[in-house]
């Protein structure tokens, strides 16, 4: 869930432009000056894990074809502020941030469209502007409003009525009477602002005002909206942003990577701003070594020789491939000391086959001998190389990537290249430096041997010099346990769960595609009869023209783009709610669309030739929280919340003769929590073996545990779930459909019947803020700056994530020390089964039929009696021919 608390800021350009060339005197290029200021301010303090900037489009817009006089009053801007527009751009490039600029939408609609896309992502997205017009997409704490400088605060939606004299559901009717002088829209004659929020307060919208108008006493104001009647729907359409721009939009387009400082550097030189200039990090260190390499028997045996007398040394293994089970051995650095590195070639492309015999004969000994600790970075994919190579790898002590996580979870950025510029300003060789880029780059064994060795050495090297920082960082901050006990005996575990891979049926995955298609097209002549004619049903324009002027349904949201309407999915879900069946064809049309493009047609292509299985990668070092995270593809990811998608793990099946089995914690976070806050409902529920949400229903609600209806346990589930990760009256009202105030009511009665888990949380939160840290339950650190900001959405935020890391991240370490131990037993009990998967509580392992019912007592014996808490962990285990019916 980390995702959740992450952030996407949406930066007005023109607001702070235009600020900072009227505040600032006496420079030159002063508003580039200002903006870059604002700038370097926001990513500073804020650390932003996505962002962006939007500019106006020069071009006139929409508005200006439905209204000519839109913006007519506008002056040219001063002369000496045009030439630094492009210079603001050369800034936002240089700090890496995209630029978003459509011809045709001024910045407001972008950024409009931009939060609207965001929304659905589980971000925060933090719009950077001075603009009130901007106020109307403020929504719960998931929109806000943030203007550095003038307000301490993010603006949420309970902050706008306080701060503006109307909620944001209401600034587009408040702008429709009021009017916006500085782009010429009118308004109605005889209002102004006082009067257009006072009339709002009363009747609450622009439709209520005019339901009233017979009670509206002062004349001016009834005059004046019964003379303005037909220009509402033009004068509303000038005031909303509007929010379907046509942008490519996906969510890491808009990931931070980091300031370019060279190019900053280069910049800010050239515009002569001194003070930027030197906030940039200092010149970096390049290579000044001359490694040696090892081509000949005698410089091999000599260097085994020395590795056989070191208590440790660091390896490297260059490879042709980035996928484990593609790449071959290219060749293998080794360090034994800063700047004591050097490199062997074993299959580079003029080398004999006897030589790569001979290298092999000379150095698998040395890592298969368990008396040497051996280190590197990133080494579970060195590791799973050598091993499907045909080596052992035994005695692996560290992994700078893993230390360098563990110190500093909330980083995204753990890469070798990374930490040598951070840890030690230096600049490493980069491999398209040695191997080229694009279309034209070559293999490594192709590359020339003398930058091969300087390059493949000075990784070594490197990763030497950041184990003697990481190591006494790692003892210092106390984390060494978590690493010793959890993380490396993780890495073998996980490597041979990727070799293994999973067996895909992929004659299931075509017959389901093509009964898709089947439904599919039956679907879109439905859609076309329910619409009288045939259309683009991925067109949104001519979608909102069916839905809501040839059919005639009632929009909920029209978007300021001329005869444009809102058709995203919660639209239709809405509409479908009511009756409409045109709209519910629509969701299942585009729910059955991405199942068949996402999963049933893509994983087929991604059955390795080698295997006939899928390899997906674990990651270990992505969520803060401590969970892992699966890549190329996603397992973690396969939809089971509609039936469509539970069909798609029909098609994970076992090997001939094996069978799948799957177990599960049993709310194991409730759990955690439980021991954690010892509330006896919680701590006795659990021990009697009870439905924890029939209980808590029965609490929460005052009603005997064996009449609770579906609805009121729903209702539980949400609450028990939700407030473990600091879900508010606003989120808990969307999630049930029922109001703000219900949803306090049924929080504040949780908190009433159940108060050892306030006082939990209000302990974990102090404790956080004295040390601007949590740890979990084992130890695992993770630093929640956040909790002490004076920007109260924020330090909210390190609230929520204090708590939610402590529960979440014990349970990612419950559920890794169970993979460790389950593996340890399969080995020791000399057991085929193999480990195929872990999604967050469940682990998905394959066996032979024979082993079925002792892989299932082992399983749960390593699962359930991991840790000792105070109240049992229980895990739930099935197997089947399939993981759907394993489930």
């Amino acid at each position: 869930m980390d995702s959740l608390y992450k952030r996407f800021f949406i930066i007005d350009a023109f607001a702070y432009i235009f600020r900072s060339y009227y505040a600032i005197k006496h420079i030159d290029h002063n508003a580039v000056y200002g903006f870059t200021n604002t700038l370097k301010k926001i990513i500073d303090n804020e650390k932003p894990e996505y962002i962006a900037v939007s500019f106006d489009s020069i071009e006139p817009t929409f508005r200006n074809e439905i209204y000519k006089e839109y913006k007519a009053n506008r002056q040219e801007p001063p002369e000496d502020l045009r030439p630094q527009i492009p210079l603001v751009k050369e800034v936002v490039s240089a700090f890496n941030i995209p630029l978003i600029e459509v011809s045709g939408y001024e910045s407001d609609d972008i950024i409009g469209t931009l939060a609207h896309h965001a929304q659905k992502e589980n971000v925060q997205v933090v719009i950077i502007t001075g603009d009130k017009d901007m106020l109307q997409l403020v929504k719960g704490n998931d929109v806000v409003v943030f203007d550095p400088g003038r307000t301490a605060q993010y603006l949420e939606e309970k902050d706008i009525p306080q701060h503006f004299g109307c909620r944001p559901d209401q600034i587009i009717d408040l702008l429709t009477i009021w009017g916006d002088s500085s782009d010429n829209i009118p308004g109605i004659p005889g209002i102004g602002e006082k009067g257009a929020k006072k009339l709002l307060a009363e009747y609450d919208s622009l439709d209520g005002i005019y339901e009233n108008l017979d009670k509206i006493t002062r004349k001016s104001y009834r005059e004046g909206l019964e003379n303005s009647r037909e220009k509402i729907p033009l004068l509303r359409e000038l005031v909303t942003i509007c929010r379907d721009v046509p942008i490519e939009y996906s969510l890491d387009r808009f990931k931070f990577k980091g300031i370019d400082n060279a190019r900053c550097q280069e910049l800010f030189a050239k515009l002569n701003f001194k003070r930027l200039l030197n906030e940039i990090p200092i010149e970096l260190e390049e290579c000044k070594q001359d490694y040696p390499i090892i081509d000949d028997e005698n410089k091999l045996r000599a260097l085994c020789e020395k590795l056989e007398q070191q208590k440790l040394f660091v390896f490297d293994v260059e490879t042709d491939s980035l996928e484990p089970l593609d790449a071959n051995i290219v060749g293998m650095s080794f360090c034994t000391a800063k700047n004591d590195a050097c490199y062997v070639p074993i299959a580079h492309i003029h080398q004999q086959k006897s030589w790569q015999e001979l290298a092999t004969k000379y150095l698998q000994p040395i890592f298969a001998n368990k008396s040497i600790k051996k280190g590197a970075h990133n080494i579970k994919y060195d590791y799973s190389v050598l091993i499907n190579n045909g080596w052992q790898c035994e005695n692996i002590y560290f992994d700078t990537m893993i230390l360098s996580y563990l110190l500093e979870p909330n980083e995204n950025r753990h890469g070798l290249d990374h930490l040598a510029e951070k840890m030690l300003k230096y600049q490493t060789i980069s491999y398209e430096s040695i191997c080229g880029k694009g279309k034209k780059q070559i293999s490594f064994a192709e590359a020339d041997l003398e930058k091969a060795k300087q390059y493949a050495s000075e990784d070594a090297d490197i990763c030497w010099q950041l184990y003697e920082i990481l190591r006494d960082q790692v003892q210092e901050k106390n984390v060494q346990e978590v690493c010793e006990k959890i993380e490396l005996p993780l890495l073998n575990v996980l490597s041979e769960m990727e070799q293994c891979g999973i067996r895909v049926d992929c004659d299931l995955l075509k017959n389901m595609s093509q009964k898709m298609q089947k439904q599919i097209e039956t679907l879109e002549k439905e859609i076309y009869d329910l619409a009288g004619q045939e259309f683009n049903i991925k067109s949104t324009q001519q979608l909102g023209y069916i839905l809501f002027e040839k059919l005639q349904i009632p929009p909920l949201k029209k978007t300021s783009k001329t005869k444009s309407y809102s058709t995203g999915h919660d639209v239709l879900e809405k509409l479908a709610n009511q009756g409409h069946a045109l709209p519910a064809k629509l969701l299942n049309y585009r729910e059955l669309t991405k199942l068949k493009s996402t999963y049933v047609d893509a994983l087929p292509k991604l059955v390795h030739p080698k295997t006939s299985r899928v390899h997906t990668s674990f990651n270990q070092v992505v969520a803060a929280t401590g969970r892992l995270s699966s890549t190329n593809p996603n397992l973690q990811n396969i939809p089971i919340r509609t039936e469509m998608g539970k069909e798609i793990r029909a098609a994970f099946i076992p090997a001939e003769n094996q069978i799948l089995i799957s177990a599960d914690y049993s709310q194991i976070e409730l759990r955690i929590m439980a021991h954690y806050c010892e509330d006896e409902t919680l701590v006795s529920a659990f021990k009697n073996g009870e439905d924890i949400h029939l209980r808590t229903a029965s609490e929460v609600f005052d009603i005997p545990i064996e009449t609770v209806p579906a609805e009121l346990r729903r209702a539980a589930k949400s609450i028990n779930f939700g407030l473990l990760y600091g879900m508010g009256d606003f989120r808990l009202a969307q999630e049930l459909n029922i109001s703000r105030k219900e949803a306090r009511n049924y929080i504040a009665s949780y908190f009433e019947k159940m108060p050892r888990i306030q006082t939990f949380c209000d302990e974990i939160i102090e404790k956080a803020k004295e040390a601007g840290h949590v740890r979990t339950y084992f130890g695992r650190l993770r630093q929640i700056p956040e909790i002490n900001s004076r920007n109260k959405t924020r330090q909210k935020q390190g609230e929520r994530l204090a708590v939610n890391t402590i529960i979440q991240g014990t349970a990612a370490d419950i559920i890794k020390l169970a993979m460790i131990k389950l593996q340890q037993n399969i080995h020791t009990n000399n057991l085929k089964a193999n480990l195929l998967l872990q999604v967050h509580d469940e682990l998905v392992l394959e066996c032979p039929k024979q082993e079925q019912e002792n892989i299932i007592s082992i399983l749960k014996e390593s699962m359930e009696n991991i840790v000792s808490l105070k109240v049992p962990l229980t895990v739930e285990a099935h197997s089947a021919n399939n993981w759907k019916d394993a489930k």
